[in-house]
């Protein structure tokens, strides 16, 4: 089944080495530190509030053996302490913004900027610290077990849920559907890390566009309702 396949494929696969655009063995390619740096200053700028940034990070698939031409750059800046509910809210408001009108690439891999807390749990296979220009926790090349056949099912449910929500056109609908997958995530996250059932199917929801439909639908039925 092309499910399956799409999982074995682009999830499960062990690379011999870390993504050579981005790694030279297992450091850094100095000009892609460089240029992370760069975007993370400017993506500090552009949320306009004074952040107390302890380091930057590279995590996720490419900072592991399990990239794959899906892979994005994951930039965390990281700043002292806790981020309140508020506070998180306005990081992700930010965010979303910025990835709206940014299109920003490194050797043609797309750089997603986030706002962690130096204490929030984090959960991945791979962290590198590009300020001190070594790895937090060194990545492993190690295949992990997934239940694809589980994947699949979860993620037919949740491709049939979004369907069913943008052809109704309903927006609160729509944004419960959205809340429901980001729940599902994070539930998974912490229950059995970035290889839990729950986190493949996001990924998977992710790279076959249907989050970014969801989202599309979203801001064209709030746009409906504020006009006149």
């Amino acid at each position: 089944m092309w499910l399956r396949e799409f999982a074995e494929n682009y999830f499960v696969s062990v690379n011999k080495e870390l993504n050579p655009k981005v790694w030279e063995e297992d450091q850094l390619r100095p000009e892609v530190k460089q240029k992370l740096e760069n975007i993370a200053r400017v993506f500090i700028e552009f949320v306009a509030v004074d952040l107390d940034v302890v380091d930057l990070t590279l995590t996720g698939s490419n900072a592991n053996y399990m990239w794959t031409k899906y892979s994005d750059l994951d930039l965390h800046v990281i700043i002292n302490g806790t981020i309140d509910a508020a506070t998180r809210e306005l990081f992700m408001a930010k965010k979303a913004l910025w990835a709206e009108h940014h299109d920003i690439t490194i050797r043609g891999l797309p750089v997603e900027c986030y706002i962690q807390g130096e204490k929030e749990a984090h959960h991945s296979s791979g962290v590198y610290s590009i300020m001190n220009s070594k790895w937090l926790m060194v990545p492993r090349k190690l295949k992990p077990k997934v239940d694809d056949s589980a994947v699949e099912n979860k993620l037919n449910a949740m491709v049939h849920d979004v369907t069913a929500a943008v052809t109704g056109g309903n927006r609160k609908k729509l944004e419960q559907v959205k809340e429901r997958i980001t729940t599902m995530r994070k539930s998974g996250l912490e229950r059995a890390g970035e290889w839990s059932i729950e986190n493949l199917v996001f990924k998977a929801l992710r790279n076959m566009g249907i989050i970014d439909q969801l989202s599309e639908k979203i801001r064209e039925l709030e746009d409906q309702e504020l006009s006149l």
